[in-house]
């Protein structure tokens, strides 16, 4: 999970910022993005006490985490790092736009939203077409090669998942806390039984399908 920090730190970056991005995939809900700039000094020149380094080890792609560690995980990131930014975009912006246009705007203002301008980046998967193409770099599964790009996930995923617990006290029929948005059985059924929210991308199927069908 180090390897790739460990390469540009020989090379003398020291600002080096993770990204990723949380929810592209949902039916409902916000498309979020972290970026996390890990303290490298901390984690290549010194000897920190076991218990720091054994919560470092810790740090892996969202989804391989229990929700207990991720939340654990997200505060030790913070606490530790030297920035962080989390950006939304609604379901509304997301349908006016579109998933991609949408994903290179959060990614461009999570970098932008660091309070220390960082000298490279990694993505998980994608380029940010606005950035730099010499200062950034696109990992394939990023999220479980790349330490910074892990922790970048962890705050993404669970900053996320809390807003989505907070929808599923404004929209109580669809159970957004169990599901997060994501097209499961149970949230099929509750769309159709009770309609779409406000929260609803309706720029996606099947909800794209279902309020076209709709009689005015």
């Amino acid at each position: 999970m180090l390897e790739f920090e460990k390469e540009l730190f020989d090379k003398g970056i020291r600002y080096l910022a993770g990204i990723d991005e949380v929810g592209r995939g949902p039916l409902a809900g916000p498309l979020v993005v972290g970026a996390v700039m890990l303290n490298l000094e901390k984690l290549f020149l010194t000897n920190y006490d076991v218990e720091w380094r054994k919560t470092y080890g810790k740090i892996n792609d969202s989804k391989k985490l229990t929700e207990k560690t991720r939340n654990e995980l997200e505060g030790f990131i913070k606490d530790n790092c030297l920035s962080f930014s989390i950006i939304e975009i609604s379901s509304t912006e997301l349908d006016l736009i579109g998933i991609g246009p949408a994903t290179q705007k959060a990614f461009l203002n999570a970098v932008n939203n660091l309070k220390i301008s960082p000298e490279h980046v990694f993505i998980d998967a994608f380029k940010i077409k606005k950035f730099p193409s010499e200062k950034q770099t696109p990992i394939i599964k990023g999220d479980s090669r790349s330490i910074t790009i892990a922790a970048a996930s962890i705050i993404a995923k669970v900053h996320r998942d809390r807003l989505m617990v907070e929808y599923s006290k404004i929209y109580p029929h669809y159970g957004f806390e169990k599901h997060k948005g994501y097209g499961t059985k149970y949230h099929l059924d509750s769309i159709k039984t009770h309609g779409i929210c406000d929260i609803h991308r309706r720029c996606f199927e099947p909800i794209k399908s279902i309020t076209r069908n709709v009689a005015p």
